[in-house]
């Protein structure tokens, strides 16, 4: 599951951290950009008053009446929301800390996604992501959205990222989710809500979120509900080391794809070089307590053939060696 994306933040609330970011096709991230230095200046303009009042989030309005979905969940889903930012992890939250209205926004997902079953990662609480993000890049290649590693290393199962503008006076908030083991892109919302000069403009950005929240929520549960069926997710990426032949990496290559893959609900080979494993793994977790347990049957499964290594082990990230 290479590239969990759901960390979109308004262009315009995160123009402040972005410095010389890359071409970038998608239209939803095109138009949060079209917006950075509008919404910086509102931003800056945001009148500052007591600790509390900044941080706040004012009574949200009433959902919009719509048919949500009632999946229910075999486990408790945990969701990781941020907002879009391309890099390290640490940018996201210094967006949050620094900007009021990128904050209001994070809050009214959070509060919504809290009622409706879901435990929710702070994100504040995750600057210590980017060792892990960068491990993985060492490990499994370079790649431009490493996201869906750091939902991975504090247990998500769906990141959510947001993104939000100012065009033609009136505010466009878009929305991705995307699952944290595989980074597949599982819905998008946009929504636009004219200025009226009526609301102050965190005003507008709550109302906007609440409704775009409740869309995609009800877009992603029913799938979100029947993936976790299959069992809890695990990520392992595993790199051969050692000084084997041809024969002992094609050995060790199918007791990992056979033996070990019995082991579990469902194994899924994202990709498998010679040297490099890239797997994600479904398990019971009432015989699965942890990640640690995950691990134990590689070390296990290979023991005589092979010595197995952790190089890091998170709560749904596993990367490690064979000697």
């Amino acid at each position: 599951m290479k590239k969990l994306l759901l960390i979109s933040i308004s262009a315009a609330l995160l123009a402040a951290c972005a410095s010389n970011p890359p071409v970038d096709n998608d239209p939803a991230r095109a138009r949060a950009k079209q917006g950075y230095a509008d919404l910086n200046q509102e931003a800056a303009n945001y009148p500052k008053s007591s600790a509390s009042a900044e941080t706040a989030v004012a009574e949200p309005a009433a959902a919009p009446s719509i048919q949500v979905s009632n999946a229910t969940f075999k486990t408790t889903p945990t969701v990781l929301v941020s907002p879009a930012i391309s890099g390290k992890m640490a940018g996201s939250i210094e967006v949050i800390r620094r900007n009021p209205l990128a904050k209001t926004a994070m809050e009214v997902i959070n509060a919504y996604l809290t009622s409706r079953g879901y435990t929710v990662v702070s994100l504040e609480s995750q600057a210590q992501l980017d060792e892990v993000v960068q491990l993985q890049n060492d490990i499994a290649g370079n790649d431009e959205d490493l996201s869906y590693v750091a939902g991975l290393s504090v247990g998500a199962d769906i990141n959510i990222t947001y993104a939000g503008s100012i065009q033609e006076k009136d505010i466009v908030i878009d929305l991705n989710a995307s699952e944290a083991s595989t980074a597949n892109l599982l819905a998008s919302e946009s929504v636009r809500l004219p200025n009226n000069g009526d609301d102050s403009q965190r005003a507008l950005v709550q109302r906007a979120m609440e409704t775009a929240i409740v869309n995609l929520e009800n877009k992603v549960r029913d799938r979100l509900a029947a993936e976790l069926e299959k069992g809890v997710q695990y990520k392992v990426v595993a790199h051969l080391t050692g000084e084997f032949t041809d024969d002992q990496a094609e050995e060790i290559s199918n007791i990992v794809s056979l033996q070990v893959r019995k082991k579990f609900n469902k194994m899924q080979v994202v990709s498998m070089s010679r040297n490099t494993y890239d797997l994600m793994v479904y398990v019971d977790p009432d015989k699965y307590e942890d990640a640690q347990m995950v691990y134990g049957e590689f070390v296990e499964s290979l023991s005589g053939l092979a010595k197995v290594r952790k190089q890091n082990i998170t709560k749904k990230l596993i990367i490690m060696e064979i000697q």
